[in-house]
């Protein structure tokens, strides 16, 4: 009989352990259960905080007549249809930006931001620009000599390109000269997928040089 009532007390200690460890670990399981949901929460609240933080631009084109009566507005669709008169009047921007050469630093800082918001990071036309700039610096021109552009023709070519023909006059402190000069222009429009706002003010329809030859028109 001793032997027996030893075994009972035994097995109940060892349930009595096993109940013990039983209900630790599903203390544990819920201790570490609410860790990993505040843990989740922090993240998602500081996921809102940054997203909260960025400035969030949307593009918003109006149409206007003459008058200035509202004909469109809306948000811009990235599958909108610019019409061609807007793409050649960007495009006759764009040369008119890279070609000139102004006195006023100022202005021509402003026309420099104006030609690199309508190319592309890594295109051709970024490369021709800044070979373009490298060799003709306009600052180091502007402090001895103007030069101003002329659009004279426009003509739409097969695919997306535009030929542009303009004249530039050149004027020194002691001499004038005129060039007719023309460009090959291939663009693409992109809609309103930048969302930085120099570039959206600047460009809110999205409308890029992909590339473009420049030459001078000898005849």
């Amino acid at each position: 009989m001793p032997k027996q009532l030893k075994q009972a007390q035994l097995m109940r200690g060892v349930g009595a352990v096993n109940l013990t460890i039983a209900y630790l670990k599903n203390r544990l399981a819920l201790v570490l259960l609410a860790l990993l949901g505040a843990s989740f929460g922090f993240i998602c609240l500081g996921a809102f905080i940054w997203q909260s933080s960025r400035s969030q631009l949307v593009p918003y084109v109006v149409s206007v007549d003459r008058q200035g009566v509202v004909l469109n507005q809306g948000p811009l669709d990235s599958d909108v249809t610019v019409p061609p008169q807007v793409v050649a009047a960007t495009l006759c921007s764009f040369i008119t930006n890279l070609r000139q050469v102004s006195v006023d630093a100022a202005m021509q800082r402003a026309a420099i931001t104006a030609v690199y918001s309508h190319i592309q990071e890594g295109s051709m036309a970024q490369q021709e620009v800044d070979k373009f700039y490298q060799t003709d610096n306009p600052f180091a021109r502007g402090e001895k000599e103007r030069v101003t552009v002329e659009i004279a023709n426009v003509i739409a070519h097969s695919g997306q390109s535009y030929q542009i023909d303009w004249q530039e006059r050149v004027e020194g402190k002691l001499s004038v000269s005129e060039r007719k000069m023309r460009a090959l222009i291939s663009y693409e429009v992109l809609g309103g997928q930048d969302l930085e706002a120099q570039n959206l003010i600047l460009n809110p329809l999205g409308i890029y040089v992909s590339d473009f030859v420049i030459s001078q028109v000898l005849v």
